[in-house]
């Protein structure tokens, strides 16, 4: 592998971290006990430059219970003009120091009792690969949608890449 290849494949890292961050709430997917897929919206509190997703939650929570089962995952944003698909595995961790980092007034509104509430968990996700699609959007996307129709051709509606994290 050259170096022009390796910085290309951290840019597109870097790429996908900047459309999650731009992207508050994702769908964190996981494994229900009878193997169906079970969806919910989380907030994201940080995605660090290895990739990995922090979010926080209860340890009630239904997702603690899956997740201790099979900690297979995917977590999908979707922003204005803008989709990513990560794949990888998570964890659920009590660190109140770390909690304490990521705490803010949207999390005080779901646990009353701050970052260091006994309930409050921590889910890591670490990426093993994500799927990006980052559309020009707007008018330039509609543009070249009935450019395509017109020629029947392909409309060029931005870049979609698949991405090891």
């Amino acid at each position: 592998m050259n170096d022009t290849t390796r910085t290309s494949e951290a840019e597109l890292r870097e790429k996908v971290r900047e459309l999650m961050n731009n992207t508050r709430i994702a769908m964190l997917t996981s494994v229900d006990t009878d193997g169906t897929l079970v969806s919910r919206p989380m907030g994201t509190q940080e995605v660090v430059e290895d990739g990995d997703v922090w979010f926080i939650t209860s340890v009630g929570s239904d997702v603690v219970d899956e997740l201790a089962r099979d900690s297979e995952v995917n977590v999908a944003y979707s922003g204005k003009s803008s989709w990513v698909s990560v794949s990888g595995t998570a964890a659920v961790i009590r660190d109140v120091e770390k909690q304490k980092e990521l705490w803010n007034t949207f999390t005080s509104a779901w646990f009353s009792g701050g970052a260091d509430d006994p309930d409050v968990r921590l889910i890591r996700v670490t990426p093993r690969t994500a799927q990006f699609w980052d559309s020009p959007g707007g008018v330039r996307t509609m543009v070249s949608m009935i450019a395509a129709a017109a020629s029947k051709g392909t409309p060029q509606a931005g870049e979609s890449r698949t991405v090891d994290m």
